[in-house]
């Protein structure tokens, strides 16, 4: 199935779930995701990583080879683009003439998006969820599936537990996942699931994690911490 869409100079068309641009158009597909909601970020060509370069920053932890300083980075700017969004010029400006992966910023607008790290797992959250998930943007992943949703309130990027087995990551405040169209150095890409990119469907709204079965603790931690009576963290 192919679906075509024409707004200005920007084409492009949805063939098995990924976009295929025409023109070279990234910086207007990016532009035109964030008029859908969406904060496309730059990441490394065939990497994960911010581009943060490409966004305008000093890349310090390439420099001193520091990982506390990446992970600084990455979670801080990606909550700040949450809270002040960038406009479409800062997009276009970050992409235009960029040839590296794309990136989607969780918390923007209470966007949380579930990163189950492989099909079993999200093809058990599945069984018991598929009328939500059938009706929101989900893409295809090297090894599992990202769902897009949005909540009433704001969440915080954390763990992502499905009864006793740790699926994957939430990405919201302080987080991001690569998007498509977007490949890793292995040959590996993310796609869209065939009508299910933003341009077909929003994000469900839903209440929270527990409502969709999921935790950002294992079930058996946070009885534990409890039998104890101490506090956990959320995130882990």
């Amino acid at each position: 199935m192919a679906n075509e869409d024409q707004t200005g100079n920007f084409t492009a068309e949805l063939v098995g779930g990924a976009w295929r641009m025409h023109f070279g158009v990234l910086s207007d597909y990016a532009v035109r995701l964030l008029e859908r909601g969406y904060i496309c970020v730059p990441l490394r060509a065939g990497g994960k990583h911010l581009d943060l370069a490409a966004m305008e920053y000093e890349p310090l932890h390439l420099r001193t080879l520091r990982k506390d300083l990446k992970e600084l980075a990455f979670a801080s700017i990606t909550f700040q683009l949450a809270q002040k969004p960038p406009g479409g010029a800062d997009i276009a400006r970050w992409f235009r003439g960029f040839t590296g992966n794309v990136g989607i910023v969780g918390g923007f607008s209470n966007l949380m998006i579930l990163d189950f790290d492989d099909d079993a797992g999200y093809r058990a959250w599945l069984a018991g969820h598929k009328a939500i998930a059938n009706a929101t943007p989900t893409a295809k992943t090297p090894s599992g599936f990202h769902v897009y949703l949005r909540t009433r309130e704001p969440m915080v990027s954390s763990s992502l537990h499905f009864g006793l087995r740790r699926v994957g990551h939430v990405k919201a405040l302080g987080g991001y996942v690569v998007g498509s169209p977007s490949s890793l150095s292995d040959g590996s890409s993310y796609s869209w699931v065939e009508s299910q990119s933003p341009f077909d469907v929003e994000p469900q709204l839903v209440d929270s994690l527990g409502s969709l079965s999921l935790r950002p603790v294992s079930m058996l931690k946070q009885h534990y911490d409890r039998l104890l009576k101490r506090g956990f963290f959320e995130r882990q």
